[in-house]
């Protein structure tokens, strides 16, 4: 126990000093997504990419790196909101996220690939 201790300890120290660990607002994560929606439209436009039934975008295409990252980054921002939603909402993140895809596939502009509830794909 006495080794452990401070093996904790340190274990500590350097969590909290690395950078990116810190809780992220809602606010903040909703920023980026915004500054990033023209990124996300054009590869929904392009047909490279979906909108699943689980409020993520899906890859349909072949997509370069900068294009990757934009998918990846909107997932992960994603994701972060529908924890912080399911938080504090009582909801599990699935049940959040089924809930945005629903809402994304009644506003989604005609041309753009979605997944239904059952899983098969169409295009709006």
């Amino acid at each position: 126990m006495k080794k452990s201790l401070p093996n904790l300890l340190a274990l500590l120290v350097l969590l909290t000093s690395v950078s990116g660990l810190r809780a992220e607002t809602e606010a903040e994560i909703q920023a980026r997504m915004i500054e990033r929606v023209p990124a996300v439209d054009q590869l929904k436009t392009s047909e490279l990419v979906g909108e699943n039934n689980l409020g993520f975008l899906e890859q349909r295409g072949r997509l370069d790196a900068e294009q990757g990252a934009v998918l990846a980054d909107e997932n992960a921002d994603r994701r972060a909101l529908y924890t912080i939603i399911a938080s504090r909402s009582g909801l599990s993140i699935g049940v959040v996220g089924q809930g945005r895809a629903e809402q994304i596939r009644n506003r989604s502009a005609k041309g753009i690939w979605l997944q239904g509830a059952d899983g098969n794909w169409y295009k709006k």
